[in-house]
């Protein structure tokens, strides 16, 4: 029994888990982020021009 024999199976864990587990993953996931990104975008720019109304209404406008 070598080295070898202890880290080929554990690289070919790696790869089947990478495989089949993880590009199942990646489309879903992908979506989740760019939605998410695109809502966050919404609500700050949502939230900033409440902000400047508030502010052009009290005149505190830099």
């Amino acid at each position: 029994m070598n080295l070898q024999s202890i880290i080929v199976p554990i690289g070919d864990m790696c790869q089947w888990f990478f495989k089949n587990i993880l590009v199942g993953l990646l489309t879903p996931m992908n979506t989740i982020c760019i939605l998410g990104g695109f809502f966050g975008i919404w609500l700050w720019l949502r939230m900033q021009k409440n902000f400047t109304e508030k502010a052009k209404k009290e005149g505190t406008v830099i």
